[in-house]
């Protein structure tokens, strides 16, 4: 499963992150999250195991991203 989050600042001090609907299919969810950096969002994708998506197009892997994976699992 997975989700596109958004992030967009509305005058407030702290930007505001939404979490849209879980998709079945990854290329789902990338669709919606390039429409939406289309129209000036940041979005990324998220799977139910942490973030995928750093937004760019390029899959998080590398030396954060068991950190990253971890503190999802948190939230």
């Amino acid at each position: 499963m997975y989700r596109v989050v958004t992030t967009y600042r509305n005058g407030s001090p702290r930007p505001v992150v939404e979490r849209g609907p879980w998709h079945v299919a990854q290329k789902t969810a990338e669709g919606w999250a390039e429409t939406l950096r289309g129209l000036g969002y940041v979005a990324y994708v998220e799977a139910q195991n942490g973030m995928i998506d750093a937004g760019g197009g390029e899959l998080a892997g590398g030396a954060d991203s068991d950190l990253m994976a971890a503190l999802a699992s948190m939230a």
